[in-house]
């Protein structure tokens, strides 16, 4: 005869919950929301790692717009040879890819900046190179892009949704360890109060 669907349900509501009665301890009920919790962990967490995305993307996007009015592309004219990599350079882990030598560029204002600029291996003097330059006149970093906005995007997104039932199970786990310690403890102590007592009455 087969167990009826709602006595297989109610069974594994209990077991979830640790039981009920008189008998059930505090550290199971503190067991019993700790689970709930795991649980709402796990629910809940696609739902945090979109709004983390959502607002991971706001935020980039907005410092994007704020960089893309703050800097702009130019052009930096080499003045020195820049000098070829050593072999200890190439030797070097990740390789060294540029190296740094003279240039000059104008900035918005018209001001003509000198200053270093990384260029690649052996750039010829005179050599025209493509720079971003910031409100300063300085060179600087260009723009994110949007290709690494919405990656960076993602990337928090997986974090959180891989990251917060992980970290809420491992304070579980942990939480469980330390009530099964404290059971333990208990039941010695109640069998070493009881064994005396049952000792005798079988004599």
């Amino acid at each position: 005869m087969t167990t009826p669907r709602h006595g297989r349900f109610r069974r594994a509501l209990r077991g979830f919950t640790l039981g009920s009665g008189p008998l059930k301890r505090r550290s199971d009920r503190l067991q019993m929301v700790a689970r709930v919790v795991v649980v709402l962990a796990v629910v809940t967490a696609p739902a945090l790692a979109v709004a983390a995305a959502t607002a991971t993307n706001a935020d980039l996007e907005a410092l994007a717009a704020t960089q893309a009015a703050d800097r702009y592309a130019s052009r930096a004219l080499v003045l020195r040879d820049a000098p070829a990599r050593t072999e200890l350079e190439h030797s070097e882990y990740p390789p060294i890819v540029t190296v740094a030598t003279t240039a000059q560029w104008i900035a918005r204002d018209g001001v003509v900046h000198e200053g270093l600029l990384r260029v690649r291996p052996g750039t010829r003097a005179g050599t025209s190179v493509p720079v971003w330059v910031g409100r300063d006149g300085e060179l600087t970093t260009a723009p994110l892009r949007r290709e690494s906005i919405q990656g960076s995007a993602m990337a928090v997104g997986a974090l959180v949704l891989g990251g917060v039932p992980t970290a809420v199970w491992t304070l579980y786990f942990f939480l469980s360890f330390a009530l099964d310690a404290r059971r333990e403890r208990d039941w010695e102590k109640g069998w070493a109060a009881v064994e005396p007592v049952w000792g005798t009455s079988l004599q």
